[in-house]
């Protein structure tokens, strides 16, 4: 594992996931914190993994996005069993640019795209025909051929990492390889971890 740049590290791990065909490889659990102080935690697909940003996209009007609104120190996990590994990183969501956002909402898939417009995420319904006839007139609305526009409550967010924690398990004896890295100033400070 190189030691000086974990993020360097975390995506060549990513891209061994994939590689693999890990199921997870394209996923992430994010977790967030009410403004009431209630922690939460659900699976987000991974839009961008570069050198100094992690990112995903949301509904704005979504718990996630008050959450972030109202403290923006987060947390994420990555996690690979296929391959035995884990990382966990934590540090601070921003709103990702609109430019970005748009392009993600762009490579979504068609069905994806009208999706977004159909649903308000995690808002309660009375039951599942509420989403299927909504999305019905989404795709009336904007039929086979015609470009689905983005949402205006569309929105992404990326997480600048300030902690980032590997596991390497698989060990018989269950003492795992693990070492956390810590931002200080512009440089990662990295320590080995007990198992």
């Amino acid at each position: 594992m190189t030691r000086s740049d974990p993020m360097a590290v975390l995506l060549e791990w990513q891209a061994a996931a994939q590689e693999a065909g890990d199921p997870q490889a394209g996923l992430m659990a994010l977790s967030t914190i009410s403004p009431a102080g209630e922690p939460s935690v659900r699976t987000v697909s991974v839009k961008l993994l570069e050198s100094r940003r992690i990112g995903f996209v949301t509904d704005s009007r979504s718990p996630k996005a008050r959450d972030i609104a109202a403290c923006p120190r987060v947390a994420v996990m990555f996690t690979w069993l296929s391959l035995r590994r884990q990382v966990t990183v934590r540090g601070d969501a921003a709103p990702m640019s609109t430019a970005e956002a748009e392009r993600e909402f762009r490579r979504r898939s068609r069905p994806a795209q009208l999706g977004a417009w159909a649903s308000h995420q995690s808002s309660p319904i009375p039951d599942r025909g509420v989403l299927d006839s909504a999305m019905a007139a989404a795709a009336r609305r904007w039929p086979e051929g015609e470009a689905v526009p983005v949402p205006p409550y569309w929105a992404g967010y990326v997480i600048t990492p300030t902690e980032i924690e590997f596991l390497q398990a698989g060990r018989p004896d269950r003492l795992h390889d693990r070492r956390r890295h810590r931002l200080i100033g512009d440089a990662w400070v990295g320590q080995a971890l007990g198992s």
